[in-house]
């Protein structure tokens, strides 16, 4: 399989797992709640698997970034200092992937609600980290590709506002819009995705 071939369906195939994952067998919701907790220990199997899926998706496809970065930011091109600093965004990312798998997996496993819902704590606290690193992952690497020109200029942009609706995420005030940047982020993934498994050279 070649790189291209590789990155693409890391992207792509990322997406698709990870939400299935999240959506159709996670029995959670996105909050970090004793009821979350108590969903989670209710159906230990079924949130494994959710769990897996999601947070195993979500990895594959900050890979696929790492991948794109990375090979920007060994063009030495117009774009490639904003390129490497994307890619040790994708790198923590996944690191932070594994870890929330961890916490989420231990909650399944706790002893009592108690401890299910202090763990659920612990996972829920990883979103503000999360929403950061993703939104220098995006802005960084959408400034790349409109500086580079190796993608679609809409993609660079769109990966520009993903990543600002990311970091705005952060605000209480207006801590909607991280959504919004989540699914930017997958829109980007897909065309990224899209047009390396099509590109030629």
């Amino acid at each position: 399989m070649g790189s291209k071939m590789q990155t693409g369906l890391l992207l792509i195939l990322g997406i698709i797992v990870a939400l299935v994952g999240w959506m159709a067998i996670y029995p959670g919701d996105d909050s970090a709640t004793p009821e979350s907790a108590a969903k989670l220990m209710a159906d230990p199997t079924l949130a494994k698997l959710g769990m897996l899926m999601g947070f195993g998706g979500m990895c594959a496809l900050f890979i696929g970034f790492l991948n794109i970065s990375r090979k920007m930011a060994a063009g030495d091109g117009a774009g490639s200092s904003y390129a490497n600093i994307s890619a040790i965004m994708a790198m923590t990312l996944v690191v932070m992937m594994a870890i929330g798998l961890s916490i989420e997996w231990a909650v399944t496993e706790a002893s009592d609600a108690t401890e299910g819902a202090r763990l659920m704590l612990h996972s829920g606290a990883l979103e503000t980290s999360f929403n950061l690193a993703g939104g220098l992952l995006m802005v960084l690497l959408g400034i790349g590709i409109i500086l580079e020109k190796n993608f679609h200029m809409i993609i660079g942009g769109l990966a520009v506002v993903a990543g600002a609706c990311f970091l705005l995420g952060n605000v209480d005030a207006v801590d909607f819009v991280g959504f919004f940047g989540f699914i930017g982020m997958m829109l980007v993934a897909l065309a990224l995705g899209v047009q390396t498994l099509r590109s030629k050279s």
